[in-house]
């Protein structure tokens, strides 16, 4: 392949290595932070019922750090997306004196559209229809919504939303210490993201209840465009992916068509 067609995307590769960079610190911090002594069994009155409540509740927040780098990802792997556009629309058409953004669509009449309307070269048109940029429809096939919700997510250009999920891995009920006891629940632990916590069992009466939970925790993404929790390293990589195959393919579609 000749420079003249590999130079123009040096700078789209370059911001896919520092997405990848990013995320592979949001992994190792993510990592530490829930290894940490973060996590605590407490018990509290429920002064509506009278109950004592258990719980599983993290102590610390999430480190702002992996906040800083998600967003630092997802906007890199955003102007891959549109690094890689822009190279390929002046290697085929001339240098342009706007930016050419990737055609983020709603469905395939919007992205045909959107391909008119920014006078790309219709020899590319395949290979951005290719990578189907739009959600998925009732009405046509393909599309993804993960990748198009993180793009519509990169485009506001705030700091993304994140927040924890987590997952029970392990459950030994509990041993009851203790001779008066009028009720007990043994709840099926559920995460709640905004107190971060999670109970663990109800009961009433003068016992203590030792029980052992283990949960695998994970940073998820939080916005409501998302139809389902999408783990932040997961999600950034997918996109971050996307947009290396977006720009490898207009590469070498370019690379074709200058022989």
């Amino acid at each position: 392949m000749s420079d003249a067609v590999s130079q123009p995307f040096v700078s789209s590769f370059e911001s896919v290595g520092w997405a990848n960079d990013a995320i592979a610190e949001i992994h190792a911090e993510a990592t530490a932070f829930f290894q940490s002594d973060i996590q605590a069994i407490i018990t509290e009155v429920d002064l509506n019922t009278g109950e004592h409540v258990q719980k599983i509740r993290l102590t610390k927040p999430l480190p702002k750090a992996i906040r800083r780098k998600a967003t630092e990802a997802l906007n890199n792997a955003r102007h891959a997306f549109d690094r890689a556009t822009f190279a390929a629309r002046n290697l085929t058409s001339g240098p342009s004196m706007k930016s050419i953004y990737y055609p983020w669509s709603k469905n395939p009449a919007d992205l045909n559209h959107i391909l008119k309307s920014r006078s790309i070269d219709q020899r590319l048109w395949d290979t951005f229809k290719a990578h189907e940029p739009y959600p998925r429809g009732d009405t046509y096939a393909g599309g993804n919504n993960v990748i198009r919700t993180l793009a519509a997510m990169a485009n506001d250009k705030h700091t993304v939303g994140l927040t924890i999920g987590a997952q029970i891995t392990k459950t030994i009920y509990p041993a009851i210490i203790g001779h008066t006891m009028h009720s007990i629940k043994i709840m099926n632990p559920r995460w709640d993201s905004v107190k971060n916590e999670a109970e663990l069992a109800r009961w009433i009466g003068g016992v203590e209840v030792n029980g052992d939970y283990r949960f695998a925790f994970q940073v998820l993404f939080k916005d409501a465009r998302l139809t389902e929790p999408v783990d932040v390293v997961r999600g950034l990589r997918a996109f971050t992916a996307k947009a290396q195959a977006v720009a490898e393919s207009l590469q070498t579609r370019c690379a074709e068509l200058s022989l």
